[in-house]
């Protein structure tokens, strides 16, 4: 053979071979640079013993469970969450009050980042003189969330019930396992719902017994084809063999996150911690860009519609008000404030009856100190703060009073 050609080889070998360490050194540091290894994760045997008895639920895929309690700690600041023996969160000095007020829906309604007697449920059961009940649970997309509200709501009964999701519960809705679109979430195994025929059906929660997770392989042809980001997002993210090759797919997000993983681990021991955010910023505009495109996918609005109108129905059979909430992530204020309302339109074409919908965006957009409203000091925010959760209250008040 030519030594040209050996030489050639040789350098394209150590170009894949430099390139394999550098994706697979960032893939160990940063979750969100997938290789063909995350297609069949491994999952934590320590972590799952953790996650089951306090977390685990063979219909929902995961819950807080009654009589639990914790601390999550961030950016130096610590809360705590207690859950109390109905499976609600705490709502100190209201617990044994009556309650007219039943609240369901994700982290944004479970409010994390603050004590108990900083929800706002809490402060709304100041304003309307109830116990507001909290049954909000992290990363619950509204598909969850009905079905959580059919399981409590005849042991719970309130005149009327508040479901609050972020305005990504549209990709929370199409998703089967979380890790095909939060890459590394890997024992959120869930139900969801599709439509045939025009109507709504449920595809339960295929990893329904604790088992199941030591054999979740062999379930995974099905929660593929059940999954829309597996084939939309996923398989396209990917990283694998000839890795210079699938690295150009998509080249700037992942140079970005290449580029800060690797300068964020040189810069370890530095005082400055500013720019340990910037690969997870990347994520979050990637994100946000997704929901923003799927808010024009006729597949998830009318499955998000069906879904809502569920709810509305399944109110009218029980006599309760159903109310569905807007609570917005501090980069969708920020992109409605210099763009325009991504969802708008898509909540202006509900017409379902006796469905009341309150968009809290419409009043965030207008706060001056929008930081101080959450929790965390970035692009994303975090969750609300004790601040923006008195500001939440105070809006779902006034817009309750007009009814």
């Amino acid at each position: 053979m030519n030594l040209e050609y050996i030489v050639i080889i040789a350098i394209c070998i150590l170009y894949e071979a430099f390139w394999y360490f550098v994706i697979r050194y960032v893939n160990k540091k940063f979750q969100w640079l997938i290789m063909s290894k995350d297609e069949r994760p491994v999952l934590s045997e320590e972590g799952l013993r953790k996650f089951i008895p306090i977390g685990y639920d063979s219909e929902l895929g995961w819950i807080r469970k009654p009589n639990t309690d914790g601390i999550e700690k961030s950016n130096d600041m610590e809360s705590k969450w207690t859950i109390n023996g109905i499976g609600a969160r705490a709502n100190p000095g209201f617990d044994d009050r009556q309650s007219t007020i039943s609240c369901y829906g994700d982290s944004f309604t479970f409010c994390r980042q603050v004590n108990d007697d900083e929800t706002w449920e809490h402060y709304l059961s100041e304003l309307q003189d109830t116990n507001v009940k909290n049954f909000g649970v992290g990363n619950y997309g509204l598909d969850q969330t009905i079905l959580r509200l059919k399981r409590e709501y005849p042991k719970n009964k309130t005149e009327i019930v508040i479901i609050g999701v972020v305005p990504d519960t549209i990709s929370r809705i199409l998703s089967s396992w979380k890790h095909y679109y939060e890459y590394g979430n890997t024992f959120a195994f869930k139900p969801r719902f599709v439509i045939k025929n025009e109507k709504l059906v449920l595809i339960k929660n295929i990893i329904d017994e604790e088992s199941k997770f030591r054999s979740y392989e062999r379930f995974l042809p099905e929660i593929k084809k059940n999954d829309f980001f597996y084939k939309n997002k996923f398989r396209k993210e990917i990283i694998r063999f000839p890795y210079s090759i699938y690295l150009l797919r998509n080249l700037s997000r992942n140079l970005q996150i290449i580029f800060w993983v690797l300068a964020n681990e040189l810069m370890k021991g530095s005082k400055s911690k500013k720019n340990e955010w910037n690969p997870m910023k990347i994520i979050m505009r990637v994100n946000l860009r997704w929901r923003v495109k799927l808010y024009h996918n006729i597949e998830a609005r009318t499955l998000f519609e069906k879904i809502l109108d569920e709810y509305a129905s399944y109110a009218r059979q029980n006599n309760f008000m159903p109310v569905f909430c807007v609570l917005p992530q501090k980069d969708d204020v920020n992109f409605v404030r210099t763009n325009a309302s991504f969802y708008k339109e898509f909540l202006n074409s509900l017409h379902i009856e006796k469905l009341k919908i309150i968009d809290t965006t419409d009043k965030l957009m207008l706060e001056k100190d929008l930081d101080s409203l959450y929790s965390d000091n970035n692009e994303y925010g975090g969750h609300y703060s004790s601040s923006g959760n008195k500001r939440i209250a105070e809006i779902i008040n006034e817009e309750l009073s007009r009814i």
